[in-house]
């Protein structure tokens, strides 16, 4: 079919694989010419292509392998490509709702640099990538309490009661963070 001419415009190059041609194609039908994009773009839309491939067609084997089936049929496909759109691709928001988010977001001013003349401004440190960016919250927890009652002292009760104190009810919550600076160095 390459060499009767039916390729649907696909122009035959030397060597180059036919689902090379496809993307090509495609990346040309969307105004893009030969020099507008990185070679390596189209070996990327095909490992994509391939990965995605062969993710459906493993759950395709799951869903014939859980019917008893002893191959996979256009319905396990269909099945599996229908699963994958909807846990993998979600619908962007409105547009108008990203217009007023952004036009709420916009109100806002942006924060005064104080740089020396002649330096590079940097935004402030708590937007920065080298401070501490997260807390974990580490509840103390204190082993409870035993309060003796007068019957625990004569014996009458051989199992001791729990008696909370109101304030160790409350746990006692510890901050800790910890530091994402270029001081913690990785070992060469």
């Amino acid at each position: 079919m390459e060499g009767d001419g039916g390729g649907g415009g696909l122009r035959e190059e030397a060597g180059e694989p036919r689902d090379a041609r496809v993307v090509k194609e495609l990346l040309r039908s969307m105004g893009l010419g030969e020099g507008e994009y990185e070679p390596r773009v189209v070996h990327q839309f095909l490992e994509l292509a391939y990965r995605y491939v062969v993710d459906v067609l493993s759950d395709a084997q799951v869903y014939a392998d859980h019917a008893s089936k002893t191959a996979i049929d256009p319905d396990d496909v269909r099945l599996a490509i229908q699963s994958k759109v909807n846990f993998s691709f979600s619908q962007p928001p409105p547009r108008e709702v990203l217009l007023e988010l952004a036009r709420r977001r916009n109100k806002i001013p942006l924060p005064k640099t104080i740089a020396p003349p002649g330096s590079i401004p940097l935004p402030p440190e708590q937007d920065t990538l080298i401070i501490p960016n997260y807390q974990l919250l580490i509840p103390r927890k204190q082993p409870p309490q035993v309060e003796e009652t007068e019957e625990d002292v004569n014996g009458s009760n051989v199992n001791p009661t729990l008696v909370p104190n109101s304030s160790q009810e409350q746990q006692t919550l510890q901050r800790v963070s910890f530091p994402l600076s270029s001081a913690a160095k990785r070992p060469r």
